[in-house]
């Protein structure tokens, strides 16, 4: 149903053409379970600005891609938050760390919610709700355990993996 997948940006990569990160992502990004990747880019990496996108496909259909680049880490943070905003208060909202991208989350019902996500245009999408939250939950999970597994000293994810734990038990109540 859902798709989650986490990429770092290729280090001294030069972004002038969005629909060439879209169409060619490949040349710009090493996905995040790409252990070969990882590692052939590990030395260039800055572990205090790690530029990097999540992509969201639900049923194949994008909701969120490449053109939304940006501090990849703490996006993931910035998810969890509004994943704690929905489940206590029903809705929320972040901005993107270094983009002026809005994502908005609100329960429009028990089982669906409304995922917009504002930039250049906006775009909305009615989701079934607690699979698309345990979707995120699992995506950042995978995010932080894959970057601790592969760069382990040069990054600290204790805090964001436990954080994902209480999510996780929250959800699957």
């Amino acid at each position: 149903m859902f798709q989650v997948d986490s990429y770092l940006m290729k280090p001294k990569c030069n972004v002038t053409d969005l629909r060439d990160v879209v169409n060619n992502p490949q040349n710009y990004f090493v996905e995040i379970t790409d252990s070969t990747g990882l590692n052939a880019i590990h030395k260039d990496l800055d572990f205090h600005y790690l530029n990097g996108a999540i992509c969201l496909k639900y049923y194949g259909d994008s909701i969120l891609d490449m053109r939304y680049w940006d501090l990849v880490d703490q996006l993931w943070a910035y998810i969890m938050n509004l994943i704690d905003d929905v489940l206590q208060k029903g809705e929320g909202s972040l901005y993107f760390p270094d983009q002026p991208v809005k994502i908005t989350l609100r329960q429009t019902s028990k089982e669906l919610m409304l995922f917009s996500v504002e930039g250049s245009e906006i775009t909305t999408f009615v989701l079934p709700k607690n699979d698309f939250l345990i979707a995120l939950v699992h995506g950042a999970d995978q995010f932080f355990t894959y970057m601790t597994n592969t760069f382990g000293s040069d990054c600290e994810y204790s805090y964001e993996l436990g954080r994902i734990d209480r999510l996780k038990q929250e959800l699957l109540q």
